[in-house]
């Protein structure tokens, strides 16, 4: 069973697997499936029975499993509901009469077998009124897979994206109303805000008469320490600021260990800096933004092999684009034909584009996304987060109508 998951999914895992099956695909450990995993849902670790995951597969004739898929039971529940919670922050209540398969998995030409797995397992209801509702997640980037659920009449409600930049489907089997599909704002991902192109030079030359010293942005995604940044509007203490200039993290989405170790900062407010004082062209580019803004900084990507790595910044629970969240808005204000984004979206594309100088884009940082800096200058962004809600959703919206992003499709195996 688990060669069925690694080589057909290709999960990412140790050195001997990625020679093997090639390619990785899972980053989240969590979702890696292992033996000590099935032995658990199989119940063989003793002290360990009653693991809440089950599976089912079909073999073939020689006994080799060929597909096979990995669900909740539901009936043992000892709660009412189980929840699932999508990247929007909306959560999705499942009874016992719903079914919920978590990952399904085969070898190509055994599809028809897969699908005889999943509408094995499909909600019954209560077998008067209701026909229950089936949910099956799949990675995004399995294009095979997402067709498969389509032609079994499955439909994209939503998405799970894991802090470690993987990209699921919330697919649903239902007729239940108060499941409603995903909002067209939370589909936008790299998008090109229709506003005028601005003059990014005055600021530039602002910035570039700084004795400030960009700070290294602190990451596990920050490749080679080639991203780094000031701050004119960021979290400090208000009153003597010491540091404010370079402080360019948010206290919130920081990891525990750095919490506990630093418990006065989690007090910190959002406060403008000394920089924005000097750095008086900035204000421009503010009021084009008429909403409230929180973080305000400049943010430079070294020349040559500047690179963040594939990453979301799920840890801000803040960051959205939902009432009250914080949108990123990014005015490119020197870039060079080799810079590069590259977005995941939720419907399993990937986009690539290269933003234009003076140009205001939006980036989804929920999202998995890229940057990449191989010319010959350095790359600086001003980038706002403002305060979202119904005005930017149709601003996003009617952009994309306007300014349409290329999509590719982006598959692991196909």
């Amino acid at each position: 069973m688990i060669s069925c998951f690694l080589e057909t999914q290709r999960p990412e895992g140790e050195r001997k697997i990625r020679e093997q099956y090639g390619n990785t695909r899972c980053r989240d450990p969590f979702r890696k499936i292992n033996k000590m995993d099935i032995q658990l849902m199989f119940d063989h670790v003793e002290g360990r029975e009653g693991h809440p995951y089950e599976t089912d597969w079909v073999e073939d004739e020689d006994g080799k499993i060929v597909a096979c898929i990995l669900y909740y039971e539901l009936n043992n529940m000892k709660t009412e509901f189980k929840k699932i919670q999508s990247f929007t922050s909306k959560i999705f209540k499942l009874s016992k009469t719903d079914s919920y398969i978590r990952e399904i998995a085969c070898y190509p030409g055994y599809e028809q077998q897969l699908c005889d797995l999943i509408q094995r397992h499909e909600a019954i209801g209560n077998g008067i009124f209701d026909n229950g509702t089936t949910v099956v997640e799949v990675d995004m980037q399995l294009k095979s897979k997402r067709e498969l659920l389509e032609k079994l009449g499955y439909l994209r409600k939503d998405n799970l994206i894991t802090s470690f930049a993987d990209m699921y489907g919330f697919y649903f089997k239902d007729e239940d109303d108060t499941h409603q599909v995903i909002e067209p704002s939370q589909e936008i991902s790299l998008q090109k805000l229709d506003c005028e192109v601005q003059d990014t030079e005055p600021l530039m030359k602002q910035v570039m008469a700084l004795q400030e010293t960009f700070a290294n942005h602190y990451s596990n995604y920050n490749k080679g320490d080639s991203w780094s940044g000031i701050v004119l509007r960021g979290y400090n203490d208000g009153d003597k600021q010491e540091g404010a200039e370079t402080f360019i993290m948010k206290p919130a989405e920081m990891g525990q260990k750095w919490k506990k170790e630093n418990p006065e900062k989690m007090e910190w407010k959002v406060y403008d800096t000394e920089l924005r004082k000097t750095l008086t062209e900035v204000e421009k580019f503010c009021k084009l933004l008429p909403f409230e803004h929180e973080r305000i900084r400049i943010l430079k990507l070294s020349e040559g092999q500047g690179e963040l790595e594939r990453h979301t910044d799920r840890q801000d629970k803040e960051a959205g684009i939902g009432d009250g969240q914080w949108a990123r808005l990014h005015f490119p204000l020197k870039t060079n034909p080799k810079v590069q984004f590259t977005q995941w979206n939720t419907d399993g594309t990937q986009t690539k584009c290269k933003m234009g100088q003076g140009e205001l884009w939006y980036l989804d940082m929920r999202k998995p996304h890229t940057a990449v800096n191989f010319g010959k200058e350095d790359r600086y962004h001003l980038i706002i987060d403002t305060k979202s809600g119904p005005e930017l959703r149709q601003w996003l919206v009617d952009s994309s109508i306007k300014h349409p992003s290329d999509k590719n499709n982006d598959n692991y195996i196909e």
